[in-house]
């Protein structure tokens, strides 16, 4: 929890998202500590890319989607909630089940899944995603 605090002290100079899926800031984190305590929660997998942070306010939130629409050859999509003090702001899955949200616990999904974050009605939510491969993963040429 505390690797938590300290992630979310370094959600600057992001970029505020307002599309037709999503109204939320956005943050590259490139802290090499972070991305070396987010490897350690998934250890068959490696991870690709960039570690992106979300901040959603009141009125912010991510419609229906699946992962893979934004990027190929990724295998699994992961991600750790930072905080719990916010109203809202669910990770909700098609079935109508729910995302474990306890703070510090990671996840990993395929990216053909579809889900969404519903808005935040109360404080502020905190997030990391990225991208993971298999470690174990054999190329095909």
């Amino acid at each position: 929890m505390e690797n938590c605090k300290k992630i979310i002290e370094l959600f600057r100079d992001g970029e505020y998202i307002n599309n037709t899926i999503t109204k939320q800031w956005k943050y590259i984190i490139n802290e090499e500590w972070v991305y070396d305590w987010v490897a350690s929660h998934h250890e068959k997998y490696k991870l690709v890319g960039k570690i992106i942070g979300f901040k959603y306010q009141v009125g912010d939130y991510l419609d229906w989607h699946k992962d893979n629409q934004y990027g190929r050859n990724i295998d699994m999509t992961g991600g750790i909630v930072l905080n719990s003090d916010y109203e809202g702001g669910l990770f909700e899955f098609d079935d109508g089940s729910f995302l474990d949200q306890t703070i510090g616990n990671s996840f990993e999904m395929s990216r053909d899944v579809l889900h969404r974050v519903t808005e935040i009605t109360k404080g502020v939510r905190y997030s990391l995603h990225y991208k993971l491969n298999y470690k174990n993963k054999q190329n095909i040429i």
